[in-house]
């Protein structure tokens, strides 16, 4: 394929507090071949769907029969699985988390994709939205942008998960990333439409945790971030590294570069 799609995703909510949001950052995935990968893909998301549906069917007939009564852990397994599904790391649970194993197995098992992600640390001193004038909607673009032209060497048309531009602001995303040289065409879309845009949300999540939890962020008795720990450490060992290393350490970067699979994770200059 002469232009590859180029699947785009953040983490964080710039506009919020560093405190409440103290990790930003973003992601693109590059799938060189789609007309081999897709169809395995959306293969396991339909799988999905249907074990979901049959799980609704089960607890319904408990309900209306009246035969058992429900705990609340049921309940709530209940209503995540009444949603119209989409693979997001915030709704990463022990009920659902194989689900995500699974489609992290079948992501490495194809050769020749690439990520590439680049974070900021909100509580460095030296990660000011100064140098756009405090506007992030701007930092926002500007550092997709940045990504884009540090890790991307071939022509992609990129593919960004929606964001709604502030009214008042006369930067578009689209003319922005098409000034960087490899990008030949852009497309904003929402999540739910591209299995590929989920992707990149649950490998962003689980490179956001892992910075977050090295802060001492989480909660140690919480089960939810339990299970998205649990995920992360799962990422982590298919891309050969120990529970206890981290993606950023010390100022360095993380890069696996091979004919398997191309990650990296870099913090970026500010």
């Amino acid at each position: 394929m002469e232009v590859c799609p180029a699947f785009i995703d953040e983490t964080g909510v710039l506009s919020e507090s560093a405190v409440r949001q103290p990790i930003f950052g973003i992601g693109v995935l590059l799938v060189p071949d789609t007309k081999i990968i897709t169809e395995s893909f959306y293969r396991l998301h339909f799988n999905f769907v249907q074990d979901s549906a049959q799980r609704r069917s089960e607890f319904r007939k408990q309900l209306e029969s009246g035969e058992a009564s429900l705990s609340l852990a049921e309940v709530e397994r209940l209503m995540w699985s009444s949603r119209h599904h989409e693979y997001k790391f915030a709704e990463v649970t022990h009920f659902n988390i194989q689900n995500y194993v699974d489609l992290l197995n079948l992501y490495f098992s194809f050769p020749g994709l690439e990520f590439h992600s680049v974070m900021m640390n909100r509580l460095d001193p030296n990660a000011s939205l100064e140098q756009w004038a405090n506007d992030t909607w701007l930092a926002y673009v500007c550092i997709a942008k940045d990504l884009l032209e540090e890790r991307v060497t071939r022509d992609v048309f990129a593919i960004v998960d929606l964001q709604s531009k502030p009214d008042k602001s006369k930067v578009h995303l689209e003319d922005v990333l098409c000034s960087v040289g490899s990008v030949k065409g852009c497309l904003r879309a929402t999540s739910d439409m591209s299995i590929y845009l989920q992707l990149v949300d649950l490998l962003l999540g689980c490179v956001q945790y892992d910075l977050k939890e090295d802060m001492g962020y989480y909660d140690p008795t919480s089960k939810r971030a339990e299970a998205k720990g649990q995920l992360a450490s799962f990422l982590k060992a298919k891309l050969g590294m120990g529970r206890e290393e981290r993606f950023l350490s010390h100022g360095r970067s993380f890069e696996r570069l091979d004919a398997q699979s191309t990650f990296t994770v870099s913090e970026g200059r500010w």
